[in-house]
């Protein structure tokens, strides 16, 4: 069927598109540097970070299949589309059983008072995402308000989370390496926790109602 003239729409849905492919490009990077980071130091911090890396990037996936289909269809998705509650369930899930692996190996950490060593690696990548991540985050929310599109808007509410999560690694990573405090490693762990049980929290919602995702982030709203 031929298709007709392009529209302003179907120019925000190219450039939405586009970063959703350089995100996940990034957050792939993101997710291998991390686990390696995690790997040789043992650090629990890196470790949920990475996975929870893992799971922003079938996010970003999923998302990034949505956008083609109504690029493909031209027809525009709602708030309660099917594709975009079922996208949310699963992450929901995900986000919960990180959750409650951060919990238990936080609390084996503090039992046995064991810390990790400092990586380089660990360090940079913890840095990069704290300045790439909100970038990202700021232009899917962008185009998320001008297509009017509620899973691209919660996937730029992702990445916001994602980028305290950064911070939050590397203000744990760099006290750690100053001054070799063992519990940094546990604190900084459940730092992170407290922004995934929010975004578990906020997909599940999203899965049940249909509404769009936006969290509590009014700040992030504000022209």
């Amino acid at each position: 069927m031929a298709r007709g003239p392009v529209t302003h729409r179907d120019r925000l849905l190219k450039g939405a598109m586009e970063i959703e492919l350089i995100s996940v490009g990034w957050i792939m990077t993101e997710a291998i540097l991390a686990a390696i980071a995690a790997y040789r130091a043992g650090s629990l911090s890196l470790s949920a970070f990475s996975v929870d890396s893992s799971i922003e990037l079938l996010s970003g996936m999923m998302l990034v299949v949505r956008l083609y289909v109504e690029i493909q269809s031209g027809e525009e998705m709602a708030a309660g589309h099917k594709v975009e509650r079922w996208t949310s369930g699963v992450i929901s899930l995900c986000l919960f059983t990180l959750a409650a692996y951060i919990s238990y190996r936080s609390g084996q950490l503090l039992h046995v008072r064991e810390g990790s060593a400092m990586t380089l690696l660990g360090l940079v990548t913890a840095a990069a995402s704290s300045v790439v991540t909100p970038w990202l985050a700021w232009q899917k929310l962008r185009y998320g308000r001008l297509l009017h599109s509620p899973s691209l808007i919660g996937d730029a509410m992702c990445g916001f989370t994602c980028a305290s999560m950064s911070w939050t690694l590397l203000l744990g990573l760099g006290l750690n390496s100053l001054f070799h405090w063992w519990w940094v490693d546990v604190v900084a762990a459940v730092g992170i926790l407290y922004f995934i049980l929010q975004e578990a929290w906020e997909s599940w919602h999203s899965f049940q109602s249909g509404e769009p995702h936006v969290h509590d982030h009014n700040h992030f709203h504000r022209h």
